[in-house]
């Protein structure tokens, strides 16, 4: 592959920008002259490996609304959980939200209420300019999920800290009932 190349000076400040890496193919060893093959069949140019390196910036409180720094703490204690507190992270977001909360009439209405309460917490945080700390949030929990040792799948810790996250980060918009959904399971786990 051939091309044209021109040597731009990079801006100042490249903290925002995004890297391309191309590496070179290695050359095709059973090739002859000519570019055809022993057996006939045309060579074909080998594909170039291209990784895009993205440079983030760390997350900061002030990315994170006005709660942000209640938020960077939970989001950093989660990246400290022990195995047991996983456990006891999932059980309790299972039994608050799942199919336990069935058998259980008075804990229904929370289970039903968790996708309500998760949707008004979206919903009031975007419409109050909250969406790109809603991302970032988002983005570390996967981050911390991406962490985990552990080769089940997660979905109910990711979920308990996510929603625990978007209810510290929209704590000033939403009402208490919506809080305690959200934030219950990582509270009672947590203590705090």
């Amino acid at each position: 592959m051939r091309g044209r190349v021109r040597e731009v000076e990079p801006p100042a400040d490249i903290g925002d920008l995004d890297e391309l890496v191309v590496e070179e193919p290695a050359p095709a060893a059973a090739a002859r002259p000519g570019g055809r093959f022993p057996d006939g069949r045309r060579q074909e140019p080998a594909p170039s490996v291209v990784h895009l390196v993205e440079h983030h910036q760390p997350l900061t409180a002030t990315d994170l609304g006005p709660n942000g720094d209640v938020v960077l703490d939970l989001l950093a204690r989660a990246g400290r959980l022990t195995a047991d507190e996983c456990r006891r992270l999932e059980s309790v977001a299972r039994w608050r939200w799942g199919a336990l909360a069935i058998a259980t009439a008075a804990v229904a209405s929370a289970m039903a209420s968790m996708p309500v309460a998760r949707a008004v917490a979206l919903v009031r945080g975007r419409r109050d300019g909250r969406s790109e700390a809603i991302v970032a949030l988002e983005a570390a929990v996967a981050a911390i999920m991406r962490g985990q040792s552990r080769t089940r799948t997660r979905s109910a810790l990711s979920a308990c800290i996510a929603n625990a996250g978007l209810a510290v980060l929209v704590r000033d918009l939403i009402d208490p009932e919506t809080f305690e959904v959200l934030h219950g399971p990582w509270r009672e786990v947590m203590h705090h």
